[in-house]
């Protein structure tokens, strides 16, 4: 069977280089790379089964992430020899065997691991992520460099009732967490549909954090069956704000979770866990 591995990668290329090089030639390697990156990129460009894009300069939660997301998903699904996807980043890694990891894959190339709940969902703070959606949020974003600019301007529409509303699917939303292993069904019916309603797309417009609602929404709605667990090893850490960089004293939890990849890997930190990944 062959597989789609869609990464979107920012920074770190000593990592994303490791992770390239664990698949072999019965993957096609879709990799969209921030165009902020400033590193060298040029170990991608004449690389067999790899396909690079730089279209997007991506801030963080701002919406081209998920065009990033759906550029990849667009050019991956056109190889119509691809049977399986799998959405990452460039730090995240697999966990087992490239052997035990093909097994596995091909006897679930039916089954859609996505995380998905309804919204609003209560560990998505005070609004249950209904904020996300609700109000425009400025972007690329300025949470990181002017966080106060955006929160203020969000404080203003709530005292002023803003309510962009969502005119699909009768209203009913869904999150979960950005990445996700899928089926050819999963990626044709999230292409047919965002092709056919390109209204739905712009809606995400101005939406905070919008690759964790868009496909999640669209994918729960369609009658798609979906496995709720994204085969991710992350650990959030103890305010679960942000993925923790793992090591090799995370190897022993992260085999025995059970997930496909881990995230999330830096170059330097990261190494002897990848190591000890490797010699399983």
């Amino acid at each position: 069977m062959r597989q789609a591995i869609l990464i979107t990668a920012y920074r770190d290329l000593t990592q994303l280089k490791q992770l390239v090089e664990y698949f072999d030639d019965d993957f096609e390697l879709y990799i969209h790379l921030d165009k902020k990156c400033g590193e060298n990129y040029r170990f991608l460009e004449n690389r067999a089964h790899t396909h690079l894009y730089r279209h997007y300069k991506v801030g963080w939660g701002d919406v081209n992430h998920l065009y990033a997301i759906l550029l990849l998903m667009k050019e991956a699904y056109a190889c119509k020899e691809l049977e399986y996807f799998h959405l990452v980043t460039g730090s995240d890694y697999p966990i087992q065997p490239l052997a035990a990891f093909k097994e596995f894959c091909e006897q679930h190339r039916n089954d859609n691991f996505v995380e998905h709940f309804q919204l609003p969902h209560s560990d998505w703070g005070d609004d249950g992520g209904l904020d996300r959606i609700k109000y425009y949020w400025i972007q690329p974003s300025y949470r990181v460099k002017n966080g106060w600019f955006i929160y203020r301007t969000i404080k203003i529409q709530r005292l002023l009732g803003i309510d962009r509303g969502f005119n699909f699917f009768n209203g009913k939303m869904y999150g979960g967490g950005t990445y996700w292993s899928v089926s050819r069904e999963a990626i044709g019916i999230a292409q047919d549909y965002i092709e056919k309603h390109p209204e739905y797309l712009r809606r995400f417009r101005m939406t905070s954090i919008a690759e964790e609602i868009c496909l999640h929404t669209l994918w729960c709605n369609s009658g798609l069956p979906l496995i709720n667990n994204y085969m991710r090893f992350i650990d959030w850490g103890h305010d679960g704000g942000n993925p923790q960089v793992l090591n090799e004293k995370d190897y022993d939890k992260i085999v025995a979770s059970g997930a496909l990849f881990a995230r999330k890997m830096e170059s330097g930190t990261s190494d002897k866990l990848i190591a000890l990944l490797n010699n399983q």
